[in-house]
């Protein structure tokens, strides 16, 4: 057997493993920033008081937390969790706002009255959209992302680069008008306990609907409000 034999005292050489640098030291960790020109008028005007008064912080989480309610309640069903959302993110870092969820209207108050905000919401109920905002919300209060990437979070979700393509497809008309008979007509048959002909005139109704929400949505502006007519 050729070679010397290490000694009983020598030491192992180090591994590369140890010797090869962190990837958190290679990779560039900058910290993403929300912009916030891209906000309305009358949300940047009270942000940038909040800003001028207690920070930017204090300034971005009031603008997540109107964000939030606006996405979140486009179901009358998600009143309760939509303001157990908002009063956990509220205690969380002492904000000094207040809300009114409506079923249409919606009313943000801060420093004690000091601004107030309104917005119309027109019925939209997306549970796979409102979980990732709910999701995000959560992440916020735990400390596993800033309120910068929060917010940059939420317009990624409005804009669905985190939504299968097959998903944007239903989520948005034309795509969805093939959700609304099919919707109708298994809830006549399975929930009311109907018979063919009428999970057939449940799935006419839907079309119905659907055309109606869509011309609504066509329109623009608060038309598609009316839908709550409906």
């Amino acid at each position: 057997m050729s070679g010397a034999e290490p000694s009983a005292g020598a030491r192992p050489a180090a591994s590369s493993k140890r010797e090869l640098p962190s990837v958190r030291h290679i990779i560039d960790r900058t910290p993403r920033k929300f912009d916030v020109t891209t906000l309305p008028a009358d949300m940047l005007r009270v942000y940038q008081s909040l800003e001028a008064k207690f920070g930017e912080e204090y300034g971005l989480l009031f603008l997540f937390q109107m964000r939030t309610a606006m996405e979140l309640h486009r179901a009358w069903h998600m009143t309760l969790l939509t303001s157990k959302i908002l009063q956990t993110t509220k205690d969380k870092f002492n904000l000094r706002m207040t809300w009114n969820l409506g079923v249409i209207r919606l009313k943000f108050r801060v420093e004690d009255g000091g601004f107030e905000l309104h917005r119309r919401v027109p019925y939209d109920y997306d549970s796979e959209y409102q979980d990732l905002y709910m999701r995000v919300s959560e992440a916020l209060c735990a400390g596993h992302i800033s309120v910068h990437e929060a917010l940059i979070f939420q317009s990624e979700i409005k804009k669905g680069l985190h939504t299968a393509k097959s998903g944007l497809f239903l989520r948005d008309f034309p795509g969805r008008l093939i959700l609304y008979p099919f919707l109708a007509s298994t809830c006549a048959v399975i929930f009311f306990g109907g018979q063919w002909r009428d999970a057939g005139v449940a799935a006419i109704c839907g079309v119905a609907a659907g055309v109606a929400e869509y011309i609504l949505s066509t329109v623009g502006g608060g038309a598609k409000i009316l839908n709550a007519l409906f």
